[in-house]
């Protein structure tokens, strides 16, 4: 019996070539695009879910709420919490601390390579169930003059040889010793890292992470059982106070596989976070499965008169409407599983292109019987999915009706089919008017007028050879003909990572919460990065230590003007000092954030980045070579390592970016579905009304009076998915726009072109069928009939 259905379901297939390859085409796009999506969802949700006690692994995050009310949420926390977590909660069964990661010089011989690692405990490793390859298990940290290595790491350095024991040169102070090996940490995991260093060393060299008020340490707990949440909780939100008494600040424990998706967190509550990308990349792969089924839906609505008499006679025989409903699907899931066959090595091309996209390391291969799995249990949902409606249709045909003249179309069957197109199409126009305002947004974003010039620059990051030899590298490089200025700066100009509410200026209300952002950077950063000075002057080398610029945002909160600002006194971590200038406002973080006050202090080495403007950016290789050897004139024995500040700027857009490219993919992938079907469609009824249009050639019909007539339809339904699809896209795109304080405004142009393009579309697909079908010999077509 099964071999019986499967040979005719093959039979009805090979019978209908051109119907059955849109099918096949049309699902396997869409199963291609519903595996990339699942594969990308799979992946972002396996994050930290690789170790072995996920689900009792939690990080101490802190809620530091201000005298006015506000509360704000970061995961810094003071050194001393460990020791008080340990001595007061006994249901945590492991607790450790670690810096935040950081580059570092890790140099053996005459191999040298800047790599990121952690300062942490001997609890660290049990806790992310980091695997010891090599060396110590059980303490995989021996000490303060003690390290451990990736394997990775330990093949770049020693290659073949044994690296225990071995003398590691890490930054340029601390000579150290290989004590373990752990394996590579998976591309899964939030925190990657080639190298951990004994926490020691790092609350050694910062003595001011000592303090209760401070909050420079990172925290983790295991718990003795998941079930204990509340109970820690509890007991860990008033640890910190009960220990100094001026801090506002309340820990509490978040689980930690949740944080990479759920980080966002408004007055100490959690509201989400990169989850939103995958419930929505999740929602655009269902539509666009969707899409394909309903190509499959309203094929077969139309094919169901040429298919009557075979039911008929099926019926008139004694078959069952049982047997029939399993005939019907069985041909939706061979469809279905031969499209699965093409989505499968379309899949296998497409792979390397969506990883670049999306930053992915996805492989196929070897391929996991779990995926097997899920990609034969998709392929027998879509098949049920797309036959169910058709096997229900057809299996309740009369036979005699059948027989006499085939089952036409009645009015239910064409009211589905215009309500399936109508959503196909609404779907479609969605996908293309929000990546229209996707691409807007980023092309906005792009020439934003930051405030600054970020064009032609390098960025170097500091190391402590560059700290001691900066007078002659700086005088060497400035030497070099296309050198504009070298100048140093103490974090990313983009996103100022250091924020406080410390600045105390005359007039400060006393429940002040106001949180200003700290920049260091010497005297030729300003003029360096050509940002407009409204008021003052730029610092005058070290002799301006203890004095400030602020920006203009900043002058306006504390309540002065241009003409009165400059000469006011600022109480800062330099100490109380003048305002010596103040700058026009310039983009200090994600263009998601409105411009933050800001407050720049004078350093020549307390940061992280030196910036080398250069004159153009032709011959940037040469030009970047001649750097590079005026760095080893001065014996600076790390590697050259450097960015583009454009390249850092892209990179802070990189989610937005990526959304961008993706959206445009499925854009036209859903256009393509949507265009198939409706192809199939015009083919179809302009094959069924093939006698009307003979007839109505005879009594003189022009060309184009058919193709009006036979477009009508489809027209009305494309304009009133227009019509749906323009306030729903609407609504979502401007939900998405509102995270960003600098944005587009949404403009009725879009919603125009679009319904314009997809009237064009729509024509174009349906426009060649039809005419092809108005210029046969009306002789010939009625003869046919």
């Amino acid at each position: 019996m099964i071999r019986n259905y499967i040979k005719i379901a093959w039979r009805n297939i090979v019978r209908n070539r051109l119907y059955s390859l849109i099918n096949i085409s049309g699902l396997a796009v869409g199963m291609t695009v519903t595996l990339l999506i699942g594969l990308w969802i799979w992946d972002e949700l396996s994050f930290d879910k690789h170790y072995s006690n996920t689900d009792r692994i939690f990080k101490v995050l802190v809620n530091n709420t201000y005298e006015d009310g506000k509360v704000e949420t970061y995961p810094a926390t003071p050194s001393k919490l460990k020791e008080a977590i340990k001595n007061e909660i006994p249901e945590v069964e492991l607790v450790s601390h670690q810096s935040y990661p950081t580059d570092l010089l890790i140099k053996h011989e005459t191999e040298s390579f800047i790599e990121n690692g952690i300062y942490a405990d001997s609890a660290f490793f049990k806790i992310l169930s980091f695997n010891i390859i090599n060396g110590s298990k059980e303490v995989p940290l021996s000490g303060v003059n003690s390290v451990s290595i990736s394997k990775k790491l330990s093949e770049k350095l020693f290659k073949n040889e044994d690296p225990i024991g071995k003398m590691l040169i890490v930054g340029s102070n601390h000579t150290l010793q290989v004590n373990s090996v752990f394996n590579d940490v998976p591309d899964n995991s939030s925190l990657r890292v080639d190298f951990v260093l004994p926490i020691e060393l790092y609350l050694k060299e910062n003595p001011w992470t000592q303090n209760w008020q401070s909050g420079a340490i990172s925290t983790l707990l295991m718990l003795k059982s998941y079930k204990m949440k509340e109970q820690v909780n509890r007991k860990i939100s008033g640890l910190i106070q009960k220990n100094c008494g001026q801090c506002t600040t309340s820990p509490f424990i978040y689980q930690y596989s949740k944080l990479r998706l759920h980080s966002d967190f408004e007055n100490g509550k959690n509201v989400g976070g990169k989850i939103w990308q995958v419930t929505l990349f999740g929602l655009i792969a269902l539509f666009i499965l969707a899409m394909a089924c309903i190509n499959f839906i309203n094929i077969s609505i139309a094919k169901s008169t040429i298919r009557g008499k075979e039911i008929g006679v099926r019926k008139s025989v004694g078959a069952l409407k049982s047997s029939l409903v399993v005939q019907f699907i069985s041909e939706a899931i061979i469809t279905s599983f031969i499209s699965m066959i093409l989505a499968f090595f379309l899949l296998f091309l497409s792979m390397p292109l969506f990883n670049q996209v999306t930053g992915k390391s996805i492989s196929l291969m070897p391929i996991d019987p779990a995926f097997l799995l899920a990609l034969i249990i998709l392929t027998v949902i879509t098949g049920l999915v797309a036959g169910s409606y058709p096997a229900y249709r057809f299996s309740k045909v009369k036979p005699i009706k059948a027989l006499k003249g085939g089952v036409s179309i009645n009015s239910n069957g064409a009211l589905l089919r215009k309500i399936l197109v109508t959503g196909q199409f609404s779907t479609a126009i969605l996908l293309v008017i929000g990546s229209v305002l996707v691409y807007k947004q980023m092309d906005f974003i792009n020439k934003k007028n930051l405030g600054f010039n970020k064009n032609n620059i390098l960025v170097i990051n500091q190391n402590d050879e560059i700290v001691k030899h900066y007078e002659g590298l700086k005088n060497d490089v400035r030497q070099l003909p296309f050198v504009k200025n070298m100048t140093f700066a103490g974090s990313n100009v983009f996103t100022i990572p250091i924020t406080t509410t410390d600045p105390v200026w005359n007039g400060k209300p006393a429940n002040s919460s106001t949180i200003f952002k700290i920049f260091r950077c010497d005297s030729e950063f300003i003029p360096t990065m050509e940002i407009r000075m409204l008021a003052g002057r730029n610092f005058n080398s070290n002799t301006d230590s203890s004095n400030y610029i602020i920006n203009s945002t900043a002058m306006n909160l504390m309540g002065y003007s241009l003409e009165n600002v400059i000469g006011q006194k600022l109480k800062m971590w330099n100490g109380e000092g003048r305002i010596i200038g103040v700058l026009d406002d310039f983009h200090n973080d994600n263009l998601q954030s409105k411009i933050q006050p800001l407050v720049m202090m004078y350093s020549e080495n307390v940061g992280q980045h030196y910036y080398i403007k250069l004159s153009d950016n032709d011959n940037l290789a040469n030009q970047i070579a001649q750097v590079k050897a005026a760095f080893d004139k001065n014996h600076i024995d790390y590697p050259f390592e450097y960015t583009l500040l454009e390249d850092v700027f892209k990179s802070e857009y990189k989610t937005e970016a990526m959304l961008s490219k993706l959206s445009l993919f499925f854009t036209f992938i859903g256009i393509f579905i949507s265009s198939i079907g409706l192809f199939s469609l015009a083919s179809f009824v302009a094959e069924q009304r093939t006698k009307e249009i003979g007839i109505r050639k005879v009594l003189g019909a022009s060309v184009g009076s058919l193709l009006q007539l036979l477009t009508r339809e489809f027209l009305v339904l494309v304009l009133l998915a227009c019509l749906i699809a323009a306030p729903v896209s609407w609504y979502f795109m401007t939900e998405w726009l509102q995270k960003y304080t600098y944005r587009i405004n949404i403009s009725w142009g879009v919603f125009i072109v679009t319904a314009i393009g997809s009237v064009m579309i729509t024509l174009f697909t349906i426009g060649f069928q039809v005419i092809k079908t108005s210029l046969m010999n009306p002789v010939d077509s009625l003869r046919n009939e």
